[in-house]
């Protein structure tokens, strides 16, 4: 692949693109894809055995009947240890310490990949049973702030765990988008002839 850098109306010359894919490319998902296992691994492998959140897991039968769960040969066990969508991430912990061993071990190794870990906005919300801990959270000397809510993919999330703002939130928007279809029926001007079914012109 070739490119050219345009400066002040003026291009330079054409050269040659060593790295990366194009964006339409169907290769380029695939290895972002690749590319993210790999750091992902390389953070999980930097990680002490007790990191992230344990659970317990079986996958025949119902998701939700616990009843399942008690039969010890048939269920698996696994740690998260951060929960990513595209560029973002959400890093689970029990403890402010074990966040702060999570983030740093994650840090160096994005860091390591060329990535950088956009510390405006990340943020810190602690749920109803470890809020009370005063320890601040940090990435590269750069303190993250602690929040009560947090809104993750358009999801409301509190350290409550209530749904209260989630549902006031969703009242909101379906509110303003109602308003806003008022607002669209209202500007539609009327044909100036009537027309008449079937439509023959």
């Amino acid at each position: 692949m070739k490119a050219k850098v345009t400066v002040g109306g003026r291009e330079s010359d054409l050269f040659d693109v060593l790295v990366g894919v194009k964006q339409e490319r169907v290769l380029a998902p695939v290895i972002f894809n690749l590319f993210l296992v790999a750091v992902t691994l390389a953070c999980h492998n930097g990680l002490p055995s007790n990191a992230g959140i344990p659970h317990t897991y079986r996958l025949d039968g119902s998701l939700f009947n616990l009843h399942r769960l008690k039969d010890k040969t048939k269920i698996s066990n696994d740690r998260i240890y951060e929960l990513q969508y595209a560029d973002d991430a959400a890093i689970p912990a029990h403890s402010a310490a074990d966040l702060q061993r999570s983030l740093d071990t994650l840090s160096t190794a994005y860091k390591r990949a060329s990535l950088l870990v956009y510390t405006k906005k990340a943020e810190v919300l602690s749920s109803v049973v470890t809020h009370n801990l005063p320890a601040l959270s940090s990435v590269h000397g750069d303190t993250l702030s602690n929040v009560q809510e947090f809104t993750c993919l358009g999801n409301i999330l509190s350290d409550s765990c209530s749904l209260d703002s989630e549902v006031e939130h969703s009242i909101k928007a379906a509110s303003s988008a109602f308003g806003r279809l008022k607002n669209v029926s209202s500007s539609i001007t009327t044909l100036p002839y009537p027309l008449k079914w079937p439509f023959t012109g």
